[in-house]
């Protein structure tokens, strides 16, 4: 679409509706899934009325990455489910707990490393969750301050959100489009992660510091009391739930190799752990998070609107202006541009908005693809960590930490703590960025 042919009445009346959906949706009284609905509704009668496109044409042609995406993102929450109803992240938590014996040092380091490695399996969500529930109970029994260990994990579970493709919700936005596998992904940004996840230990550690334990035989006594088996009913479909959730594992990191879609291997995977737990349908479905899908699904229809009506096309011009032409300059650019804006406002819309923008960028300018994107992955994986607000692992668990222990991290102790981890860490990526840039194929960064 050619700017001179482009119908600025279409692109002003897109634009008002995607910006008073985007204020429905950070406005706190106001359901955010409800507003995108409205939002992509609302898009897909006033283009159909303005002959901007078919309905049908449009959800059956113009969707193709994104039902992908949200193919992914199903098969990641149903295995997710699954190993949960049958204990799996419970088993592992409580088996890591015994192992510390309740030892303060080693219970701080073991619940960092466990949700840096729940974070790169499953997701940064439900690994909060999982690890910060434990952190409560393990806490409470044990006479410890729960702040420090959920502050740590708040940190980390951002930086291990950049391990593998499904880490994160925004790995799978912006990579997908641009052809990168999950091997691909570990590859690059493995290294980095487990690079800022030693950093961030080290620094939260000496930044809010741990009880120093106190009676060693009354810890002893306590951590002995926790039985791993209590939380699994049936072993035989334990075994196997959990041998089928590790081949899936196995089967991402080579799903180049053998040719299979992630999105197959994803579902494949969940129904199988579905099948061999012996959960019906009508028990795991419900807890699935389907407001996450329909949310996605309604703001890829918003963006793909503006594509269509060449909003996108007209903000990576300016972005374009804004980047200058040489990549590496353009990189940290929009690491730092990216790091700020999903601190401040949503990494998902950031990530849904800026991926189409940066594809309109490398075909349009001579600036490549693969750079731009990790600097986008990375700093929306990292700037969820500047505010209390910036990602849901801070939400979630600050929100753990005020309701369970009526423990409440006001916006000045967040960012001096996790905020200015997140600063540091935001240092280590740009310098780690500069060397991709420099040494890294773009090829390589970005296949597509």
């Amino acid at each position: 679409m050619e700017t001179e042919s482009l119908n600025y009445l279409n692109i002003l009346i897109m634009l008002t509706i995607f910006i008073g959906t985007y204020y429905l949706i950070i406005k706190k009284s106001f359901d955010k899934n409800i507003a995108a609905a409205l939002g992509a509704l609302t898009s897909l009668v006033v283009g159909s009325l303005l002959s901007i496109f078919d309905q049908e044409t449009f959800l059956a042609e113009e969707m193709g990455h994104d039902y992908i995406i949200l193919a992914i993102l199903l098969g990641n929450l149903l295995m997710v489910v699954v190993a949960s109803e049958v204990g799996l992240f419970q088993f592992i938590s409580i088996k890591l707990l015994k192992a510390t014996k309740g030892d303060p040092k080693l219970l701080y380091f073991s619940l960092g490393t466990l949700t840096l490695l729940l974070s790169s399996v499953v997701n940064t969500i439900p690994a909060i969750l999982v690890v910060g529930a434990l952190t409560i109970v393990a806490c409470t029994e044990l006479g410890y301050n729960p702040k420090p260990y959920i502050l740590m994990e708040i940190v980390v579970t951002n930086t291990g959100g950049l391990t593998t493709l499904l880490s994160s919700i925004t790995n799978l936005i912006i990579a997908i489009p641009f052809g990168i596998s999950f091997m691909r992904f570990m590859i690059i940004g493995g290294p980095l992660s487990l690079i800022l996840f030693i950093v961030s230990m080290v620094f939260m550690y000496f930044a809010v510091p741990i009880d120093d334990g106190g009676d060693a035989k009354h810890r002893i006594e306590k951590i002995r009391e926790f039985n791993e088996w209590s939380v699994v009913d049936d072993k035989t479909k334990f075994y196997m739930t959990s041998a089928v959730f590790a081949i899936s594992m196995f089967f991402l990191l080579l799903s180049d190799t053998i040719g299979f879609s992630i999105a197959v291997i994803s579902v494949g995977g969940g129904l199988l752990m579905m099948y061999v737990s012996g959960k019906k349908f009508e028990t795991v479905l419900p807890k699935v998070d389907w407001t996450l899908l329909t949310f996605f699904a309604s703001l890829f229809i918003l963006i793909k609107v503006l594509e269509l009506v060449g909003v996108l096309k007209l903000l990576a011009g300016f972005l374009v202006i804004f980047l200058g032409s040489n990549d590496l300059i353009a990189s940290i650019v929009l690491l730092i541009f990216s790091t700020i804006f999903s601190g401040v406002l949503d990494n998902v819309v950031l990530a849904v908005t800026l991926t189409p923008i940066i594809s309109d960028i490398s075909a349009t300018s001579s600036l490549n693809a693969g750079p731009l994107v990790w600097a986008l992955i990375i700093g929306t994986n990292l700037g969820g960590g500047l505010t209390p607000i910036g990602a849901p692992p801070c939400v979630l668990g600050l929100g753990i930490l005020q309701r369970e222990k009526g423990i409440k991290v006001g916006w000045g102790e967040f960012f001096k703590t996790v905020g200015v981890a997140t600063i540091l860490r935001l240092i280590i990526a740009a310098i780690y960025l500069i060397l991709l840039v420099i040494f890294v194929d773009p090829k390589f960064l970005s296949p597509v």
